[in-house]
């Protein structure tokens, strides 16, 4: 008993663990948004000093571009190039952050060049000498080379007041791009600090909260473990052991404590009653269940004198009435080819009689296949529930049988001027079933739609979906109100039809089509609209 009732999570357990996680997320809370206060403070700062630089660079690259371009134009004009040289040389040697300066014309020959002096007098072919001489002001131009990054200050170049060429300064941002890397590691430095604090912050609050909280647990579990102890002597019927509860405080817990003193004497006393039910109970249980088995054994043979009898006066009505059936359609035979031609139709009570004579010869036999077809549905219905139908199952083609019911109804379907449209997916699988079978379900479907379909075509769509072959026969008739779609699969079980002199049936075809589906280990369902048409879908699982 105390190993089915030990405590795996006691309630000091559960404070504990709870104060510790509000202490932890509440700090990590904290933690996140301080650090992600300075690491967007460190990030404006960073962006701040980076726009400052450049724009520092960007001013004294042009002011130092313009001085030498004076001075260059003033050499170009004096034919004295090496003053030019001996300039430019010196401004690049005493500038650390100027990388190069290249003197150029619109040729993009190159008169100076001071990091590659081997392309002086050559014909330059780099984009950025391309770049710079298409520009007829002064530009600046960023921009990669062997890994660098440069800023380009390009200055058109007269020679007296023609444009003579260019003079391109060339700083290198690797200082700056430098100054930026140390102070992300500053910010990833200031990031490390933060979380090793706030580590140590929350150690000292999870420590602090836990000896707080495990001193309060302690007081509040100890009433509540002798309470337990009364609860587990309950169970065992144990009824005294209440009375031994002795619990002084007035809090939650007091109450909860005289509560249970109460309940274990209301308990103590339904217990006795409950005792004296139930044997009384059990007597009537089993009388009970005595007469149930005598009524489901009436039932059983109920329902087999049913099915011998609907199948018995099933038989000896079809035999009669095929008789019947075929001396009918000699009769129709003889009057339409021997007495009616005899018969002067001038005479109107002769053409009226005549009329009537054929009509009700009609009306006999559409009444006598209907009778047929009902009787052969209570037949196969019978032999179903009887188990007694003889199943004839072999590797079949499903698109053979689609095809095998399309050609038996289509003199049904022609006479309701109508038309199938076949959809029938290439490459189908063969399935395990009884082919006749499996064909009267297609027939049945079929007929269902042209009766209920007064135009457009009834669409046959086979498709394979996963491991089963799935058949949907699609009609545009009148729809099956959502009521009646659970009832249309019961025997017997027709739709409330609302459309005049529309087609009866025997209420059992659907019925049939479920019972042959379902022992093929299929399943047959409806999806349908009123007004707007209905799909008869059934599947057969591949082989």
């Amino acid at each position: 008993m105390k190993d089915k009732y030990r405590i795996k999570k006691s309630i000091r357990l559960k404070l504990i663990s709870t104060m510790i996680g509000l202490i932890i997320g509440l700090l990590l809370m904290l933690s996140y948004i301080h650090l992600s206060t300075e690491k967007r403070t460190l990030s404006r700062e960073l962006d701040t000093l980076t726009t400052l630089m450049r724009e520092k660079l960007i001013e004294r690259g042009k002011m130092l571009s313009d001085s030498l371009a004076r001075h260059t134009e003033n050499g170009i004009a004096s034919f004295n190039l090496s003053n030019v040289t001996e300039i430019i040389t010196k401004a690049v040697s005493e500038d650390k952050e100027l990388s190069y300066a290249i003197l150029m014309d619109f040729s993009r020959k190159a008169y100076i060049h001071t990091s590659k002096r081997e392309l002086q007098q050559e014909e330059l072919v780099d984009e950025a000498a391309y770049f710079a001489a298409s520009q007829k002001q002064a530009t600046i131009n960023e921009y990669k080379k062997d890994g660098n990054t440069f800023l380009e200050f390009v200055v058109q170049i007269y020679a007296g007041t023609n444009p003579w060429g260019v003079l391109r300064l060339g700083f290198s941002l690797e200082s700056l791009n430098q100054e930026i890397v140390n102070m992300k590691k500053k910010l990833l430095k200031e990031s490390r600090r933060i979380v090793v604090w706030t580590i140590m912050t929350s150690a000292i609050f999870i420590l602090v909260g836990g000896i707080i909280v495990f001193i309060i647990s302690s007081r509040l579990s100890k009433p509540l473990i002798s309470l337990t102890k009364s609860v587990r002597e309950l169970s065992s019927e144990n009824f005294s052991f209440s009375e031994k509860i002795l619990v002084k405080s007035e809090d939650e817990v007091g109450v909860l404590a005289g509560a249970f003193v109460e309940m274990s004497k209301r308990l103590e006393w339904s217990y006795k009653k409950l005792e004296d039910y139930s044997r009384t109970l059990e007597q009537k249980v089993e009388e009970r269940t005595i007469e149930l088995r005598e009524a489901n054994t009436k039932l059983q043979e109920q329902d087999k004198v049913r099915t011998d009898f609907l199948s018995t006066v099933s038989h000896e009505i079809r035999t009669p009435l095929t008789l019947v059936l075929g001396f009918v359609r000699i009769i129709n035979t003889k009057l339409e080819n021997v007495i009616f031609p005899l018969i002067n139709t001038d005479d109107i009570k002769a053409d009226k009689a005549v009329n009537q004579i054929k009509k009700n010869v009609n009306i006999i036999k559409l009444e006598g296949d209907r009778l047929t077809n009902l009787i052969n549905d209570i037949l196969d219905i019978s032999k179903m529930e009887a188990g007694k139908v003889d199943w004839h199952m072999e590797t079949l083609s499903v698109d053979k049988i689609i095809r095998s019911a399309l050609e038996v109804t289509n003199s049904f379907v022609e006479m309701y001027q109508l038309e199938i449209v076949e959809e029938i997916e290439s490459g189908l699988p063969e399935v395990v079933g009884d082919n006749d079978k499996l064909k009267q379900v297609v027939i049945n479907l079929i007929s269902n739609a042209v009766k209920f379909t007064k135009e457009g075509p009834i669409i046959c769509r086979v498709r394979k979906m996963n491991n089963e072959v799935m058949i949907s026969i699609i009609d545009r008739g009148i729809g099956i109100a959502k009521a009646d779609q659970e009832r249309i699969f019961e025997k017997f079980g027709q739709v409330r039809n609302k459309v005049k002199d529309q087609p009866k049936g025997t209420g059992l075809g659907l019925a049939i089509c479920e019972e042959i589906v379902e022992h093929h280990g299929g399943r047959i369902w409806v999806e349908s609209e009123e007004g707007k048409g209905s799909t008869f879908k059934f599947t057969l699982p591949c082989v």
